[in-house]
């Protein structure tokens, strides 16, 4: 075999490996962000470590029929305090603005303050927000926690979000939060299944 042979073989094999890498990252992107439809429901959900996305997301499914309540889950007075100040702005009025009342550390405790808040409301239909590396983690903790419940539920991931399938992997920040999500999932599917 020839040398120019020998490269052109490599160079081959180097742009067939970096496809199948690219494809593979950008599946496991398209894994971890889940979009089901946007439809009126009792109330919109926004989870604990907004940075204002996702109410900005609730808002704007306010503005447009889709849903008239936002639920808060407590993590601390301050940080709902916030939030409650931050929706008002945003178009919710101060009646339709609900704060769990379990405080929650983390998505399995949201899920279930949730699940006993709309209960407690006779709410039928929910929408959970969350950022997309966390919206795949989110559906399957919600779904499974609010089974049963009659309570029918929706995730939207926020719009606009740096974290998208074919892009996350080009930031350090990509990889921290595609792993965390994927340790915390197999946590919550070994522990709590």
């Amino acid at each position: 075999m020839t040398c120019s042979l020998s490269i052109l073989i490599i160079f081959i094999g180097a742009i067939v490996g970096g496809v199948i890498l690219y494809l593979f990252l950008v599946g496991i992107g398209a894994i971890l962000i889940v979009a089901d439809p946007i439809a009126s429901v009792d109330a919109v959900v926004i989870l604990s470590g907004d940075d204002g996305n996702r109410l900005s997301m609730a808002a704007d499914m306010r503005k447009n029929g889709f849903v008239d309540s936002l639920v808060i889950t407590e993590t601390s007075s301050e940080a709902s305090s916030r939030l409650v100040r931050e929706a008002q702005q945003a178009g919710f009025p101060q009646g339709s603005i609900y704060i769990t009342d379990l405080q929650v550390d983390s998505t399995l405790d949201e899920a279930i303050a949730v699940r006993e808040y709309a209960q407690e409301k006779g709410w039928d239909a929910l929408m959970i927000v969350t950022d997309p590396y966390h919206s795949f983690r989110t559906r399957i903790i919600f779904r499974r926690e609010l089974a049963g419940s009659g309570i029918q539920i929706y995730v939207r991931p926020v719009v606009g979000h740096w974290f998208t399938s074919s892009k996350w992997f080009l930031r350090p920040d990509g990889w921290n939060y595609a792993f965390l999500e994927i340790i915390k999932l197999m946590n919550y599917l070994v522990f709590h299944s």
